[in-house]
């Protein structure tokens, strides 16, 4: 399984998420993308925060999701084609605002990666 960008993918979005483990693009960024809140550390606890985030150095001292390669530390790709998250349930609130259909998906699924878009959540 390589880490690289994943392949645009073309199409609309299950709104719903049906499809989301299926796609993984928002799940392929860079280094110290994905950054942690004070909630994030509480929620995902000691172990968590040791085996998926790293400390940034350099001031202030944000912690981020650990990166391998392209893609996010979190994102297991044990089974060819899915992308799962290995810590759905006590995920960053950075990965919980990307929404199934917001403009930050949509970016994804064209570029094959999380891009530059700073609108996660959709209109309703």
């Amino acid at each position: 399984m390589t880490d690289a960008p994943l392949p645009p993918l073309e199409g609309v979005p299950d709104p719903e998420g049906g499809d989301c483990v299926a796609c993984g693009r928002c799940c392929h960024h860079g280094p110290r993308t994905v950054h942690l809140l004070e909630s994030d550390d509480a929620r995902m606890g000691a172990v968590l925060l040791e085996r998926y985030t790293e400390l940034d150095g350099r001031g202030p001292g944000w912690r981020f999701m650990r990166n391998t390669g392209s893609r996010c530390g979190g994102l297991d790709v044990s089974v060819p084609g899915e992308y799962p998250c290995a810590i759905y349930a006590d995920r960053p609130e950075d990965c919980r605002i990307v929404e199934p259909g917001s403009p930050c998906c949509l970016e994804a699924r064209r570029l094959g990666r999380l891009g530059a878009s700073v609108e996660f959540k959709r209109t309703r």
